[in-house]
């Protein structure tokens, strides 16, 4: 995939997520919805996250620093229930205020790779942790942790809008919030 289609599925994908936030109430950001177990708040900090350490591998990696952090040798587990913990004192508008905070510093890091970086080893590419890239291309890791991630929250943050118009379901179908997110 080359940088160009990897910033256009950031930005579209990341817009159908932006949309639904949008569309639920303020005074229903800090609650769980029924059959949920996080509100919609703590699920943009939780996005916000990882999109950070994208953010931070990129720009370490692009400094000549390698970029072991404790998430890739802990687990996405351990990661979110961090990240879980955390989050749920936060005020709502900070975290969407930082949510197009972190989104931009994203597309921004994003446009800086070139399109061997995103394929091979090569330049930044160089310096990213083995444990995070795992036998994978950059832009696989940037989807998996970026635009394949927004749609497994499309179902809680729908659900806190119940008034809101969904998408055509496809890009959601089976996906959940769920116990293990």
């Amino acid at each position: 995939m080359t940088r160009d289609q990897v910033l256009q599925r950031l930005r579209s994908v990341r817009a159908e997520f932006d949309a639904r936030v949008a569309a639920i109430p303020e005074d229903a950001l800090e609650a769980a919805p029924a059959g949920f177990r996080h509100s919609p708040k703590e699920v943009v900090a939780h996005v916000n996250a990882y999109e950070r350490l994208i953010v931070d591998r990129l720009r370490a990696a692009r400094r000549g620093e390698q970029t072991a952090l404790g998430r890739d040798r802990e687990g996405w587990e351990a990661f979110n229930a961090s990240v879980w913990a955390r989050v749920a004192a936060l005020d709502p508008m900070k975290v969407l205020a930082d949510s197009q905070q972190v989104f931009s510093e994203l597309v921004a890091e994003v446009s800086l790779l070139d399109d061997s970086e995103l394929t091979t080893t090569a330049g930044v590419t160089e310096f990213i942790d083995p444990a995070w890239l795992d036998g994978h291309e950059l832009w696989e890791l940037i989807g998996t942790d970026g635009f394949e991630h927004y749609p497994m929250h499309f179902d809680l943050l729908e659900a806190a809008a119940p008034d809101a118009v969904a998408g055509d379901g496809e890009e959601n179908a089976g996906a959940s919030e769920g116990p293990a997110q």
